[in-house]
């Protein structure tokens, strides 16, 4: 591809203003949260100038040029989708308040902009000057797909967070996790899922003023969609399917791209027109196939009346909060609940730990009385509580972050061996706590480990409690996040 035109520069020096004035308004923001229309403006300003440089593509360069671009532009966006979850977990992990969220992102994602550029020079350079590096990038992104259908992938992004957690455990419980560190945390972690992503676009073009536009102009946007994202979790409910098709499809394209060129007649040259229409039409089924799967949530409502079983249940997990037993939950309850906690594990009144815990108890109750209190009397009743089960939340951010405190707080408190999570004897002292028995602790905790790796991290202990307040499923993990039922 010959050098930049006008009609390409054009879009470029708009986005280069763009990603200056988020920048700044991200700076003037301070602690203020990144709104869904604000994320879904700024989202669609990086879509709109993408559409146009790919445009301008066409027009200077031809139109072949123009749909590698945009074939490579959405793969790289779709793949992008999967650090998103890499970098929820790291922000879990390190109890990152949701309102600096969003300056750890831009920090992160501006440093892996050049990490990735460093990336995609050597690697264009090496498959334009050797043919037969297609076939272990072709066979990389087959073996991914692979792992991603049977939900065994192990990424090295996966590892980041959990190295993270063991390395700053504390650092970030007490405020003292530095913006530096976390835009590194994010912008390694998102340099490693270049190993995918990368070899990814180079099966569509070998280009690199291209492969560093789809770069751009994919990243550009996460720190938007990661807004959008961690309100919707729920709903990407087949995104790994996804992901894996789409690696599968671009794998199986270098294979035969490298064979065709190898001399093999049998092997077609997939163009750039069907790599965009394949890859479009993938994540237009991904999406649909989600929705349509997540369609009562999205309603607000359940499905089908609550079955006097699943009430009965409701009843039950209520029951587990209420310590003094008056069929209400009130801010004592949550109290008296914190100073249990910080007893079992010998924290004195007055101390980080206790005060830590005290704090996002109080913080949770008030989450609970927005979301569930109809009657605006300061507590919640088994009534309330189970009518709230299935309803969206109207302050989605706030409540996330509370329970997010809560969880982080309470493995904190209960991390004896200071490793960052806890294992099934930390876990067994903590719900007795609230009343579960030895044997009722080992049940919930072989629920509760959903990786199966024999401990609970921040992660798992958030979707559990997250669970335990929300979910309508009777077999959810979440129902036991406390031990017993």
């Amino acid at each position: 591809m010959a050098g930049l035109a006008w009609v390409q520069v054009i879009p470029l020096a708009v986005l280069v203003a763009v990603v200056v004035a988020e920048v700044l308004t991200a700076r003037r923001a301070g602690s203020r949260m990144l709104t869904m229309r604000s994320a879904a403006s700024w989202a669609g300003a990086y879509v709109v100038l993408a559409v146009l440089f790919g445009l301008g593509t066409g027009i200077a360069h031809g139109w072949t040029p123009a749909g590698q671009f945009y074939a490579g532009y959405l793969t790289e966006y779709s793949l992008s989708l999967d650090n998103l979850f890499v970098f929820y977990l790291i922000m879990t992990r390190l109890a990152v308040a949701p309102a600096r969220q969003h300056r750890v992102l831009m920090a992160g994602i501006l440093a892996a902009l050049v990490f990735r550029s460093v990336l995609i020079l050597a690697g264009t350079a090496a498959v334009t000057r050797y043919d037969w590096a297609f076939y272990p990038l072709g066979a990389f992104l087959v073996w991914t797909a692979a792992g991603l259908f049977t939900g065994k992938a192990d990424e090295p992004g996966e590892q980041l967070p959990r190295l993270l957690s063991w390395l700053l455990p504390r650092a970030a419980a007490e405020g003292a996790a530095t913006l530096l560190a976390l835009a590194v945390a994010i912008g390694a972690a998102d340099l490693l899922f270049a190993f995918d992503s990368i070899p990814a676009v180079l099966g569509i073009t070998t280009s690199a003023t291209l492969v560093v536009a789809c770069n751009v102009f994919a990243l550009m946007g996460l720190r938007q969609f990661y807004v959008l994202l961690t309100r919707m979790l729920d709903r990407m409910v087949y995104l790994n399917q996804g992901l894996a098709v789409i690696c599968a499809f671009i794998g199986v394209k270098l294979l035969l791209h490298a064979a065709h060129g190898s001399g093999a007649q049998w092997a077609p040259d997939i163009g750039a027109v069907p790599s965009v229409i394949a890859v479009a039409a993938i994540l237009l089924a991904t999406v649909a196939a989600g929705l349509l799967a997540s369609e009562p949530a999205l309603s607000g409502e359940p499905e089908h009346p609550f079955t006097t079983g699943q009430h009965g249940q409701f009843d039950r997990r209520f029951a587990v909060l209420d310590t003094d037993h008056n069929g209400a939950w009130q801010q004592q309850d949550y109290e008296q609940q914190a100073q249990r906690v910080c007893t079992a594990f010998g924290h004195p009144p007055g101390s980080p730990a206790s005060r830590n815990v005290a704090k996002a108890h109080r913080g949770l109750f008030s989450a609970l009385l927005a979301h569930m209190d109809s009657d605006g009397d300061q507590q919640i009743t088994p009534g309330e509580f189970a009518a709230s089960i299935g309803r969206s939340i109207a302050d989605q951010p706030g409540f996330d972050a509370a329970i997010s405190a809560t969880a982080s707080s309470l493995l904190q408190a209960a991390d004896i061996d200071g490793n960052g999570v806890l294992d099934s004897d930390e876990y067994a002292q903590l719900t007795a706590a609230y009343g579960a028995s030895t044997q009722q602790a080992a049940q919930a905790f072989h629920q509760l480990d959903l990786d199966h790796n024999g401990v609970l991290d921040v992660a798992e202990l958030t979707q559990a409690i997250r669970q335990f307040f929300t979910s309508p499923d009777p077999h959810t993990p979440g129902s036991l996040a406390f031990g017993h039922l």
